[in-house]
């Protein structure tokens, strides 16, 4: 009798120990489904900025990391300690363009120098196609150095493409810091002259629309 009470005995004592381990098993599967779930934002791309100049006539996006300013002759001079209009004419004979308004996108390393996107607008009442207003003005007022009829050949814009749906023409300046790409655009008695470095300036120009 005590033998079998014994077994008798150590099969309770294992139901009773599968039983508690079953309340408990049920018991943190409720806990564990009762806890809210953990929301999962997605990390959106910072949404671009916008600049519109109803003066210029354009617009464009750029991004957030990227510092606009307003440019002008004055200030290009004083950043360059120099009398860009009076050197030019002073070479030529004759006054460049007539400037009407520029904007310049700067990066983290704050240098007009190398800073990806600008772009200046002249006046341009003769209406001159980008080859003439090449060959009088050059890449007034960014590039200086080899004035001559076979350097002005050599760096001319030939390389076309479309900007905004209008015909435009570009050159490289590979003297230059960053290499950059001049682009000139002839619009509405105006030549709108770009200066493009690095991918950044590469992504932005493709947003650039004229409003007019």
């Amino acid at each position: 009798m005590q033998k079998g009470s014994a077994r008798l005995l150590i099969v309770l004592l294992v139901l009773i120990i599968i039983a508690l381990a079953g309340v408990y098993l049920y018991q943190n599967s409720k806990v564990n489904n009762s806890l809210p779930s953990p929301n999962f934002v997605a990390l959106s791309k910072p949404a671009d900025n916008d600049y519109s100049s109803k003066d210029l006539g354009f617009e464009f996006k750029y991004a957030q990391e990227l510092i606009l300013k307003e440019d002008s002759e004055e200030e290009f001079n004083r950043r360059g300690n120099g009398d860009f209009r009076k050197n030019f004419k002073g070479y030529v004979g004759y006054e460049p363009g007539k400037f009407s308004g520029a904007v310049v996108l700067l990066d983290k390393s704050n240098s007009f120098d190398t800073n990806p996107f600008t772009i200046w607008a002249f006046d341009n009442q003769q209406n001159l196609s980008i080859d003439e207003w090449y060959k009088n003005y050059w890449y007034y007022p960014f590039v200086w150095g080899d004035f001559t009829y076979t350097g002005k050949f050599v760096l001319a814009p030939k390389k076309e493409a479309t900007i905004s749906g209008i015909t435009a023409k570009s050159g490289v300046i590979d003297y230059q810091p960053g290499k950059p790409k001049f682009i000139y655009v002839a619009k509405d008695n105006k030549i709108y002259l770009f200066r493009v470095i690095g991918e950044t300036g590469d992504k932005i120009l493709p947003t650039f629309k004229f409003t007019d």
